[in-house]
């Protein structure tokens, strides 16, 4: 898919799972993400991330303990911590033992929905879609963002390694067989990459200079947002007038940094099409995340907002939102898994 399809698809996910904390809908949620994860890993001929699954089964029962003993609310009480202790002494209640649960299920859904998005979104599309402005900025960030994957690889390769010569794991003094291979390579390897960005000539151009006109929008959109910022702070009154320059500033800022990216030479090689799927795609998660969160007089409120205090109920699901979230699964129908002949074509094509 688009670049621009994930990250609507991911944010209107987001969205809608930050404005909620109903666990049937949560559970759905996770169940779309794994069925989407497993798509995306097929088309990509990768395995499908499953370590969200392990983050949730801690980040769960530590949020609920943590909430349990530090929030002092609720009907049902489970037990009492004596004492005088700051945040922790009192009561222990089931609602908020559960609430707590709650927001860490939260926390494994966006982490589950990033997951998907470091195996679908290749690094050289993120530095494509940096504004060219940023350029040099964008391509610190996509090394940065494949060190960590790149890293766990290499990991697994010396732990494999070392189990081949008989090495095993039993306390902390074992690991130092692992991380020292672990750290040289990762040193050889950012050699190796310096070098090659050395060879391709990055950095090597000169700074193309800004040219007064970009220059002078910079410094006046910045000017009327202090401006706007600092009347609207003074005199709350007139806040009409403060929000307007504060705009104008913005705009004056965005239109800066056009200019300047300009200036900067850019090539695309090979980019991405966007088809009626992708459109397909944007369209109904964007749907989805503005009758879910915004007022909409044909979606109950008290589904979605599920509050567990100061008496624990039983949540409510509405078969009208299940289908909702069912627009989900449209990256199903863009992504396209690799036939047999494909690779054997590429060779031939790469030949």
């Amino acid at each position: 898919m688009h670049l621009r399809t994930w990250l609507t698809w991911i944010g209107s996910i987001a969205v809608v799972a930050l404005s909620t904390r109903n666990p049937l809908y949560l559970a759905l949620i996770l169940m779309i993400v794994q069925i989407v994860s497993m798509r995306t890993a097929t088309a990509a001929g990768m395995q499908a991330p499953t370590w969200w699954l392990r983050f949730g089964l801690i980040v769960v029962p530590i949020s609920a303990l943590f909430n349990a003993v530090s929030v002092h609310f609720g009907d049902t009480l489970l037990l009492t911590i004596p004492g005088n202790l700051p945040l922790i002494s009192g009561i222990v209640t089931l609602e908020a033992f559960v609430y707590g649960a709650l927001n860490g299920v939260l926390i494994t859904v966006v982490i589950a929905v990033f997951a998907i998005f470091s195996i679908a979104i290749p690094a050289y599309q993120l530095v494509r879609s940096t504004p060219r402005s940023f350029q040099s900025m964008g391509i610190t960030v996509g090394i940065a963002l494949t060190f960590i994957p790149q890293t766990m690889r290499r990991l697994n390769e010396v732990r494999e390694a070392q189990s081949v010569r008989g090495h095993r794991v039993r306390g902390v003094r074992d690991w130092l067989p692992l991380w020292l291979p672990l750290l040289i390579g990762g040193l050889e390897q950012s050699t190796q990459l310096s070098e090659a960005m050395v060879a391709r000539g990055f950095g090597a151009t000169h700074d193309q200079h800004s040219s007064v006109r970009t220059r002078a929008l910079f410094a006046a959109g910045l000017v009327l947002v202090l401006s706007g910022w600092l009347i609207g702070f003074v005199v709350h009154t007139i806040g009409s007038i403060s929000t307007l320059l504060m705009l104008a500033g913005a705009v004056l800022v965005l239109v800066g940094l056009w200019l300047s990216g300009r200036a900067v030479p850019h090539t695309i090689y090979n980019p991405q099409v966007f088809t009626v799927l992708d459109a397909c795609c944007i369209v109904s998660a964007v749907a989805v995340a503005v009758l879910l969160v915004a007022p909409n007089p044909l979606i109950p409120s008290d589904s979605i907002l599920y509050y567990p205090y100061p008496h624990l109920s039983a949540p409510q699901f509405d078969p009208i939102i299940g289908v909702l979230m069912l627009l989900w699964l449209m990256p199903i129908a863009v992504l396209r898994i690799p036939q047999r002949g494909d690779a054997s074509r590429d060779s031939i094509q790469g030949k």
